[in-house]
């Protein structure tokens, strides 16, 4: 028995090592080859909507190829933070099923849109539909109406948005209605009061407001036409995928990382390839701030997982991702300094600090620590792990969130195999505004493990 265990090892340590070689062999070549400055182009559906702090494309597929030809076997990806879809579709068009959740309704709807292999010319039929509607719709009602609404939109761009929202949800098709959402919520992000260079809601002076060039209609137009040019590559890239694995499954929904249901080994993921929050959101990258706007206009019957509650306030999304919840969080530190060495340093840095600080480490490493544990339960057996992760600071304390995540992975049986180390390029990722806790954020780390082996012994043989 211990023979026949030992070969399985054995074959498991050289593709770990074949792997390690690959990442390696690829920055030697090229040196700044994980930072892919001026590769980084989005494109064939990537860039229908500017969602904050997007993975890579270019970065995430050539770690898919890499493990794909290390272990030919391969089959399916899991992402537990998956934001807009950017590992989705880099999974499907190389013939990988994909399972993903995210906590945000607005990224579900964007993945969603994403997965569907639209045909352009009934694409180009809807929005012709939509502009005659527009055009012929005189009416001035304006069709939301929540908490300063009138701050972040002037009444002339609101009586617009409301001609457009009448237009797309005369559609009888929920999947087109979906497709020209996200064309609306794109033109929301960029005829709103709320600046552009900040995910956070920052408004314009009223001076600037006031003075500001701005047609919502022609905007719509100009992003809609854009879209569907990108979604033809989006098709084809799908297409490819499904030539590729006849069988290939898409499952995009919301969900909380840290109470996802254990898998049965039959459909448990091969790959976990994923980026969680460097923080909490409402400090770090405030997702469901930047999403806040966009999903008062859209119908939310079209938006995946939509609930009124999570509209309450603009800080309601985040405040319910890791982190969010600050209440005894302090009384998790014993537990998980168990579980990580690289916590309890930065821990014992912070005690001489405001008791907030440490509440704000230990909070989101409590989160991160429970979804870990939900996580590693969607995996099989020597599942492979790409963690793409950035490094913020609390009270200037630089937090060792790569350390840490690797500990808490090490606590479960994960070996590690290589951390890639990129800089940021300019404008790749798009962080809070004046925000110190993520203003030197400026470089990331993949990091790459190689999850628990299970035997015959274990519950998921």
């Amino acid at each position: 028995m211990g023979a026949e265990r030992a070969a399985p090892a054995k074959l498991a340590a050289q593709a770990e090592e074949e792997l390690a070689s690959k990442l390696r062999e690829r920055a030697t070549l090229t040196p700044e080859f994980w930072s892919f400055s001026g590769r980084s182009r989005r494109e064939a559906g990537h860039g229908i909507f500017a969602y904050p702090a997007m993975m890579v494309p270019q970065l995430q597929g050539a770690l898919l190829e890499d493990v794909q030809a290390v272990d030919p076997a391969i089959s399916s990806v899991i992402d537990p933070f998956m934001g807009s879809g950017t590992v989705m579709l880099e999974s499907v068009s190389r013939g990988l099923s994909f399972s993903g959740t995210d906590i945000n309704p607005l990224a579900v709807l964007l993945a969603t849109v994403k997965s569907q292999a639209y045909n352009p010319e009934q694409l180009s039929r809807v929005r012709q539909r939509i502009i005659l509607r527009i055009t012929e719709d005189s009416g001035d009602k304006i069709e939301v109406d929540f908490h300063n609404r009138d701050k972040w939109f002037r009444s002339d761009v609101a009586r617009d948005l409301s001609r457009l929202k009448r237009a797309i949800s005369a559609e009888r098709s929920k999947v087109m209605r979906q497709a020209f959402w996200v064309a609306m919520a794109e033109t929301i992000r960029l005829v709103s009061n709320s600046r552009t260079s900040t995910v956070k809601l920052h408004s314009y002076p009223a001076h600037e407001i006031d003075a500001r060039q701005i047609d919502a209609i022609e905007t719509f137009l100009r992003i809609s036409a854009s879209q569907i040019e990108q979604m033809k590559d989006q098709a084809e890239a799908l297409s490819e995928g499904l030539r590729k694995n006849p069988d290939l499954r898409i499952d995009c929904r919301v969900g909380d990382a840290r109470s996802m249901p254990a898998k049965k080994d039959r459909a448990a993921a091969d790959v976990l390839m994923t980026s969680p929050p460097y923080g909490d959101n409402v400090t770090t990258v405030t997702y469901g701030q930047h999403s806040y706007l966009p999903l008062q206009w859209i119908d939310s019957a079209d938006v995946p997982g939509m609930r009124q509650e999570l509209l309450e306030n603009t800080r309601s999304i985040d405040s319910i991702s890791l982190g969010g919840k600050l209440k005894g969080a302090v009384d998790w530190a014993d537990e998980l300094q168990v579980k990580s060495s690289a916590f309890a340093h930065c821990f014992d840095q912070l005690k001489s600090h405001p008791r907030n600080a440490q509440s704000r480490f230990v909070g989101f490493v409590r989160d991160l620590d429970q979804a870990l544990e939900a996580i590693t339960a969607q995996l099989r057996s020597n599942a492979w792990m790409f963690w793409t992760l950035g490094e913020r600071k609390i009270s200037g304390i630089p937090v060792p969130t790569v350390a840490v995540v690797r500990d808490l992975l090490a606590f479960r049986g994960a070996r590690h195999i290589e951390t890639l180390e990129r800089k940021i390029p300019g404008g790749s990722k798009r962080m809070a505004f004046r925000n110190a806790s993520v203003e030197t954020m400026n470089t990331e780390s993949i990091l790459v493990m190689r999850g628990r082996s299970y035997t015959d012994l274990d519950s998921r043989s």
